[in-house]
């Protein structure tokens, strides 16, 4: 699909993407490009993640058909800005940022569509891990997971790097989903991110009573996985989808402070509502995820 994809940023995302860009023949050539100093790109490259690495952004993307920046959301600004002047008419720019209304707007101004110029697309693919680094990459992390599209303009060159971009994302294993950047960020932030402040306020609250954590069990484990994410990730995606973020929370207090009065007032229908509700939500949700990830499920 491509001659020359440039990866910006090499850790679990940028990695696992190279190599399933490689294992699936989907690039003649993969670069990486890291801070020097850093051994992600040794890592990649010894993994075959890629086959060359660059210290010099602008340099790797100068004769690159695809650009995707898979670093820190709130890098982006000057990576764009950096790459502007070199990039080729027609070459695709895309990413795997968790937030996509203020990266658009960012693109936008770098990177404007138009007919003879280069061409962003705002991709999230809802996949990942609570692990880091390029020692973690593998081809099949994205494998049946689901891909947000976002793109700002209706002309036929957007139009058809969107179509590119679904294409790519559906030959690494993901079922994609057009979204206007606002409805995306407003979506994440009760899907993804949400679930995030939970998870690190939960293990901040017990940790208030360091003695207690030796007693925990799976339940803690498993509700608080994704609080070992990525620290500067995860602020970059937090003050990037700040509106939204403090929405959610502000609902998910509502209904946990409406738990609490259910329970403070011994109110046994209203608790048993509430996780019926949640209990039937959840075997359902399991139950399309399932089928959805059938080998032959057509992605829409």
């Amino acid at each position: 699909m491509f001659k020359r994809v440039t990866i910006v940023g090499v850790g679990l995302l940028g990695a696992s993407l190279g190599l399933a860009l490689k294992q699936r023949r989907l690039a003649q050539r993969v670069v990486g490009v890291g801070r020097k100093g850093s051994p992600s790109l040794e890592t990649a490259l010894a993994r075959g993640a890629i086959d060359e690495m660059f210290f010099d952004i602008a340099k790797a993307a100068a004769d690159s058909d695809l650009v995707v920046l898979c670093t820190p959301i709130r890098q982006f600004p000057g990576m764009l800005q950096q790459i502007a002047p070199v990039l080729r008419a027609g070459t695709i720019v895309t990413d795997v940022g968790s937030t996509k209304a203020e990266v658009m707007r960012w693109a936008a101004q770098w990177l404007p569509a138009k007919a003879d110029g280069p061409v962003f697309i705002g991709s999230h693919p809802m996949a990942g891990s609570e692990k880091r680094g390029p020692e973690n990459a593998r081809g099949d992390l994205y494998q049946g997971a689901v891909c947000l599209l976002c793109s700002d303009s209706a002309q036929p060159v957007v139009t058809a790097a969107l179509e590119k971009i679904e294409r790519l994302w559906q030959a690494v294993g993901l079922r994609t989903l057009r979204l206007d950047p606002q409805e995306h960020d407003r979506w994440v932030a009760t899907i993804s991110h949400l679930p995030h402040a939970v998870a690190f306020s939960l293990v901040n609250a017990a940790a208030r009573e360091p003695e207690m954590l030796q007693a925990v069990a799976g339940g803690f484990i498993d509700t608080t996985r994704v609080a070992s994410s990525d620290l500067e990730m995860w602020t970059d995606i937090f003050l990037t989808n700040r509106e939204a973020v403090v929405a959610a929370i502000e609902r998910f207090t509502g209904d946990l402070a409406a738990l609490k009065g259910a329970i403070a007032a011994g109110d046994e229908a209203a608790i048993r509502g509430t996780l019926s509700r949640a209990g039937k939500t959840r075997e359902e949700l399991l139950a399309r995820r399932e089928t959805a990830a059938k080998p032959g499920e057509k992605s829409s």
